[in-house]
């Protein structure tokens, strides 16, 4: 098959991740190459500015991993590059696949105004739905992404049958991570509630990873929350926080306690909230979109990254609050509204975003091993990404070594 013909396969409208591309792929010739490469872990301070970035250089790709990268001169030179299929990027950037660490899938339709009632849906739209946005999701260079489901109040088998849809969807189009939603308790019945869903969704491994959600007036004196996050500890599954902002006393608990992953944070945090993630190894995600949404304070993110803590930015999505997807704007907004640099907005929405799922050392970067999850960008400069906002500038999308999406059309050959 040419490289035309798999373009066209590929253009239909289900995505497959199945190979259309040979095992030995070259892309050759970018004038921006950002492999993101680095200090190992979460980057801080000044390594949030460094994209590693290469001018004219090229990514050999071999079964599905990055096997060399460097400059075009050297990597065209290799005896495998010779026998590859080229890929030819003249004049574009090519950088690691964006990685959303918060979608919000819903099993309630949005509703059309303030008044209306929003209606549940069906198992099968639910699906449907969920696997429309994934895919939209995909043409604005998301490669992977968080999935939260919670049926808001509804029964264990509501969430359960959440999760399983999202389990059948598995990894294409895009790698998605299962989270399970779960809102802090309000009495004991509540909590006894959680810990028998909690129970059944590890027995069949329907989730990867739980989020807690609290209240604002939540204190180190609730005894529902305190015994919430015990079980959350307990459980064996990556933890996650939505943190509403207040008493640092139990943001301290929580993160000493928990030990969450990651914890979606409001961006008008206080002083001693940020010195509190500066000192943590957990990383504090925003979501610039939501912030210009809801108009509020996002003072903190730029005093949190210049006192050394480490942040991911998510796109936040929500299909009644903040129905954006596109991790695109997300860095153009968090550079326009949350005050970062192109290169910090980046960082956060590619490396950090990665390990802010707990796949860090598979994706976020381009390295020798790590997974080929990359993006072809239809620009002569990164720089111009939040300069051009508003753009799908996604041209090509290789995720595992697989073209998974294709908007240019280029010509390949085999030397």
């Amino acid at each position: 098959m040419t490289f035309e013909q798999m373009s066209k396969h590929q253009g239909k409208i289900k995505i497959s991740l199945e190979p259309f591309l040979p095992q030995l792929i070259l892309l050759r010739g970018a004038k921006q190459l950002l492999t993101l490469r680095g200090p190992k872990g979460m980057r801080r301070g000044s390594a949030l500015e460094d994209l590693g970035l290469i001018e004219d250089g090229s990514v050999l790709i071999r079964d599905g991993r990055i096997d060399c990268i460097g400059s075009t001169r050297r990597i065209e030179n290799l005896k495998d590059a010779r026998s590859a299929v080229q890929i030819p990027v003249h004049g574009m950037v090519v950088m690691p696949g964006f990685v959303d660490p918060g979608i919000q899938v819903s099993l309630y339709t949005a509703p059309a105004s303030a008044k209306a009632r929003p209606r549940r849906k069906k198992m099968a739209d639910f699906q449907n739905e969920s696997l429309a946005l994934l895919r939209s999701c995909l043409q604005h260079g998301t490669l992977n992404a968080q999935a939260k489901a919670c049926s808001n109040g509804g029964t264990a088998a509501a969430d359960a049958s959440m999760l399983r849809q999202l389990a059948r969807i598995g990894s294409s189009p895009v790698g998605a991570v299962r989270v399970w939603r779960v809102d802090s308790p309000v009495d004991d019945a509540a909590l006894a509630k959680f810990q028998t869903r909690l129970a059944y969704i590890q027995k069949y491994k329907l989730a990867q990873a739980i989020e807690l959600h609290f209240a604002p007036h939540a204190s180190p004196s609730d005894a529902l929350s305190r015994a919430l996050c015990a079980a959350a500890a307990r459980c064996g599954l990556p933890v996650n926080l939505c943190w509403p902002g207040g008493d640092p006393a139990w943001l301290s608990h929580l993160l000493g306690g928990v030990h969450p992953r990651s914890v979606f944070c409001p961006a008008g945090l206080g002083p001693e909230e940020c010195s509190l993630f500066v000192n943590s190894s957990s990383m504090a995600v925003f979501s610039p979109c939501k912030e210009l949404l809801e108009e509020r304070n996002h003072s903190s993110v730029r005093r949190l990254v210049e006192e050394g803590g480490a942040i991911a930015l998510a796109s936040g999505y929500d299909a009644r609050d903040a129905p954006i997807f596109s991790m695109q704007m997300v860095v153009a907004l968090g550079v326009l509204h949350l005050r970062l640099t192109v290169e910090q907005a980046i960082s956060a929405t590619t490396i950090n975003a990665a390990h802010a799922v707990g796949r860090g050392d598979e994706i976020g970067s381009l390295e020798v091993g790590k997974r080929a999850d990359l993006l072809v960008l239809n620009l002569p400069d990164y720089r111009e990404i939040p300069r051009r906002f508003g753009i799908n500038h996604v041209a090509l999308a290789i995720r595992d070594g697989n073209l998974v999406m294709n908007r240019s059309r280029p010509k390949a050959s085999a030397v």
